[in-house]
């Protein structure tokens, strides 16, 4: 898939310069490369697209002709399809970056946690009521080691954890 145009997200805001008062009626090259914030083959090739003339050196194109033609963008549907594309892409890049977060964040447990038992576990890991645990812990790296913990006893010794955790027996 080609490149799009990186200005089509910016359509309301070009078509709101070209629809003020102020903006001249025939813009050329470097009005062009300014308005849209690109560079001088870009420019041309919009120039040209909008069936731009040339007036000595100067290429030029009507304000009218200009703001047609980014109507005629709009409605095609492209920039919703490009804005939509961008916040997926944003959105994957974004998810990637959580993982790879993730991956990095290294969880420090003491050497016995894999031999832990449901008996043995830390005066921070408190069953308070039938159903209801609390943990104290002191930043997401001490909760996901008191997390490592509950993990481990449960792997130890299962029926003791069953026992502990859905009969409430000591």
């Amino acid at each position: 898939m080609p490149a799009q145009p990186s200005w089509h997200l910016r359509i309301p805001e070009i078509r709101a310069a070209l629809s003020s008062p102020a903006s001249p009626p025939f813009l050329d090259r470097p009005a062009i490369e300014h308005l849209f914030g690109l560079r001088r083959r870009q420019a041309i090739r919009i120039l040209t697209a909008c069936g731009g003339y040339q007036v000595g050196k100067t290429f030029l194109v009507g304000r009218e002709t200009l703001l047609s033609y980014m109507e005629e963008i709009a409605r095609s549907g492209s920039v919703e399809r490009i804005r939509t594309r961008k916040l997926r892409v944003s959105a994957a890049l974004n998810e990637v970056a959580n993982h790879v977060a993730a991956q990095r964040t290294r969880i420090r447990t003491d050497p016995g946690v894999l031999r832990r038992r449901p008996a043995d576990l830390p005066a921070a890991i408190e069953l308070v009521a039938p159903g209801k645990i609390q943990i104290t812990y002191e930043g997401a790296t001490d909760l996901l080691a008191r997390i490592a913990e509950i993990a481990a006893a449960a792997a130890n010794d299962f029926p003791r954890f069953r026992d502990l955790f859905e009969g409430h027996k000591a």
